[in-house]
């Protein structure tokens, strides 16, 4: 579930993200996609959204968050969501979902730079993922 704002001003149909509830979980979805750096971004307890979302998760972007109001996609372990204890949970359970690292390297100043980041994010994955 992605919450999109309506773009433009144009006239036509808008489309509301946040109906019927500003809660995803209202909903009754058969699969969810868990995105820390949106539970970041929305103060939301990402670990406590992970365990409703229970079978019905089944895709996780991996990265991370300190609560800006701007999506970070922050090396996961860098932020303040608890990515490791959510990939521990995914661990310990019959997940068969995809995990999918979102970060940045925009901030990257060379290509070395840009592969330790991506680097650290796999290791990170690795580590906290293991069955």
């Amino acid at each position: 579930i992605e919450r999109m704002r309506k773009r433009g001003g144009r006239p036509g149909v808008g489309v509301s993200a946040f109906a019927p509830s500003y809660d995803p979980l209202d909903g009754n979805h058969a699969h969810y996609t868990l995105d820390l750096s949106h539970t970041a971004t929305a103060g939301t307890d990402a670990l406590d959204m992970a365990r409703r979302m229970g079978s019905g998760l089944v895709h996780l972007h991996l990265c991370d968050g300190t609560g800006a109001s701007t999506d970070e996609h922050l090396v996961p372990g860098r932020g303040s969501q608890p990515t490791v204890e959510v990939c521990q949970m995914l661990a310990g359970s019959d997940f068969a979902g995809h995990v999918i690292l979102e970060v940045t390297t925009s901030d990257a100043r060379n290509k070395a730079e840009r592969e330790a980041l991506l680097a650290e994010s796999l290791q990170f994955a690795r580590t906290h993922l293991l069955r």
